[in-house]
């Protein structure tokens, strides 16, 4: 199984330059790689006997082309841009991305990637420092959290700060949970997430918006002084980057407690249900979008899937029209028209038993059972 980790660098003065290199050659490669594509497929079009275009065949191509400059960077950079750019294709042939374009030199994302092409290409030194081909060893923020062979490594920089991302091969039985237990969680803005599980135990997450408004209320201040500076200045950059620092900053802490709260749900409960949400339909309600992207519910939804993976879990959605709010988990009756709740309705009411109960965890309730229904 592979698994993926993160972790911030703390490259020297010479290895900043090494990588700065590495990140223009790639996005050099890449466009280079592209416009390569173009031309190969408009000859295939006037001549169908020719080649189509492929990553190996452009790759294969470039590499006969190389300049001069190009045979001092690492050649590992030029099969990584090619495989990239074959990936960007394939999802648009796919219709799950659009076309292909060219990569700014001012606005890139600064990554370059390595993958194991023999023992000695990627390796990990003394535990705490990153060795790469012909470059010195780069320390290393933290140590490696899981055993198995590297399969491959991303460099990234983003706000002044340098990461690796590693993708490692491990023991299929390194994550596993001997219980069967049943958990539904529903999802909310105020409170993040209500659990209920199969031993009836009710506990919530609460949501951090509040604690983050002093850092949300920074950006505004950030953005008005950057606003007001040239764009071709120092004192621009300067800015630029603190403001970058502190979006960063707060997806941390936003990403560090949505870990822990998925970590706890996939190691704790066999069987999970969620809702299933249409995330991109409730951004469009003026009133909450702010507050629902802040919550994250889509990023909550993607670590508790890989981590489901990860752990054997069992991860269930309920239908996005299955009404977890409306019915009552006490004596299954559903409220219908001028019953309904509304989004300001807190308390859950049945028309039928008289059983009051809080909305979230009736909900909570409802998708166990939901969950339960559908193992059984």
């Amino acid at each position: 199984m592979y698994i993926a980790q993160k972790i911030e660098l703390k490259p020297n003065e010479t290895t900043k330059k090494l990588l700065t290199e590495a990140f223009g050659y790639s996005r050099y490669i890449y466009n280079k790689a592209l416009n390569e594509w173009k031309l190969m497929y408009n000859q295939y079009k006037l001549n169908p006997d020719k080649n189509k275009p492929t990553h190996r065949r452009i790759r294969d191509n470039l590499k006969s082309k190389k300049e001069d400059w190009e045979l001092k960077q690492q050649s590992m950079i030029l099969d990584t841009a090619c495989e990239d750019l074959g990936k960007s294709f394939n999802m648009f042939f796919k219709k799950v991305s659009k076309y292909p374009k060219f990569k700014s030199k001012k606005n890139q994302k600064n990554t370059c990637r390595f993958y194991r092409k023999n023992d000695y290409s990627i390796q990990i030194k003394d535990g705490k420092y990153l060795k790469l081909p012909n470059w010195d060893r780069i320390k290393m923020k933290e140590k490696l959290k899981y055993e198995g062979t590297i399969k491959e490594v991303t460099i990234s920089k983003k706000a002044d700060k340098y990461f690796a991302s590693f993708i490692i091969d491990t023991n299929e039985d390194f994550f596993q949970i001997s219980n069967n237990e049943f958990a539904g969680v529903d999802l909310g803005i105020k409170t993040l997430a209500v659990v209920n599980d199969s031993l009836d135990n009710t506990y919530e997450y609460k949501s951090i918006i509040k604690e983050l408004i002093p850092l949300y209320k920074k950006i505004d201040f950030y953005n008005r002084n950057l606003s007001k500076k040239d764009r071709n200045s120092k004192r621009y950059q300067v800015m630029k980057t603190k403001l970058q620092r502190l979006y960063l900053r707060i997806s941390n802490i936003q990403k560090d407690y949505l870990h822990k709260i998925t970590t706890n749900l996939v190691s704790n409960y066999k069987y999970i249900t969620i809702e299933d949400l249409n995330v991109s339909g409730m951004l469009k309600n003026k009133n909450l979008s702010k507050s629902i992207s802040r919550s994250l519910f889509y990023t909550f939804k993607v670590f508790l899937e890989y981590k489901s993976k990860m752990y054997g879990n069992t991860i269930m959605k309920a239908d996005r029209w299955f009404p977890s709010s409306q019915i009552c988990s006490h004596c299954g009756n559903v409220l219908e028209k001028e019953d309904k709740l509304k989004l300001s309705d807190r308390v859950y009411k049945c028309t039928k038993c008289g059983n009051e109960i809080d909305r979230d965890i009736n909900a909570a309730i409802n998708l166990k059972l939901y969950g339960m229904r559908f193992i059984g």
